[in-house]
């Protein structure tokens, strides 16, 4: 696979709705939803939707997700609150055993609730 270049999105102005049973809509800005067209990776938005979206909170209103691609196209996802003055805390991580991401790759997302919007940093 080819590599995705993210870097042509700033702000939003569209929002898609990713809908599945039994959870709560998780809204895709432009840039997200280009990368899962563009990368096959609309079971990222069921893991954000099924795994980090419930662990939004009061305390935890954003969650910065980092997935990073090793060189035999396994990676891992992780959650955090960022840094709030102690280092980050690590809320939630996901191991994925083979990916069509390219590999040796680092990919970054924002969540945020009120509600559920799942963007890249440069959306912000």
């Amino acid at each position: 696979m080819q590599t995705i270049d993210l870097s042509g999105f700033t702000g939003t102005t569209d929002k898609y709705v990713h809908s599945l049973p039994m959870t709560p809509d998780l809204l895709l800005t432009e840039g997200v939803k280009y990368f899962a067209e563009e990368a096959g990776a609309y079971w990222f938005m069921d893991i954000v939707a099924t795994e980090f979206v419930p662990k939004l909170s009061e305390e935890d209103y954003i969650i910065f997700i980092q997935v990073t691609v090793d060189s035999d196209n396994g990676a891992v996802i992780i959650g955090s609150d960022g840094d709030k003055g102690d280092g980050p805390i690590i809320l939630h991580t996901r191991t994925i055993e083979y990916t069509d991401l390219p590999p040796n790759s680092e990919f970054k997302f924002i969540l945020t609730r009120s509600p559920n919007t799942l963007m890249l940093p440069s959306e912000w």
